[in-house]
């Protein structure tokens, strides 16, 4: 469960770094620290994983629905709601600034995605 939740916990920020068209440093820099302190059990070695999920979101951005993509990773994302939402804001305000389509997906992910995980955390 959990190595699932951290693979779809990547997956989320690279997206919402991604999802305004321009990565900042202050994003990249958040991006790294989550991915270092991540406990990685999975299969594939973490960097590969990276690579595979960075060419997955980009054309997530491109071609698909960012919504869409949100919601199939809410099982695992429910593994621990709070800490995926507190994540995912953080990375989308690290900058200063919040782009509307990030915006769009926090509200997504609070209020559809996470929202009974969310109130069983509080």
């Amino acid at each position: 469960m959990e190595q699932n939740f951290n693979e779809a916990l990547l997956k989320l920020c690279m997206l919402l770094y991604r999802i305004d068209g321009k990565i900042t440093l202050s994003e990249q820099d958040y991006y790294d620290s989550v991915y270092r302190h991540i406990h990685w059990q999975g299969e594939d070695d973490l960097e590969e994983f990276q690579r595979q999920s960075i060419h997955q979101v980009r054309d997530v951005v491109e071609n698909c629905d960012p919504k869409e993509f949100v919601m199939s990773l809410k099982d695992d994302l429910s593994f621990n709601a709070k800490k995926a939402y507190a994540v995912a804001q953080g990375i989308c305000h690290i900058d200063g600034e919040l782009a509307e389509q990030e915006q769009e997906i926090l509200e997504y992910l609070k209020n559809r995605v996470l929202a009974k995980s969310l109130d069983k955390a509080i």
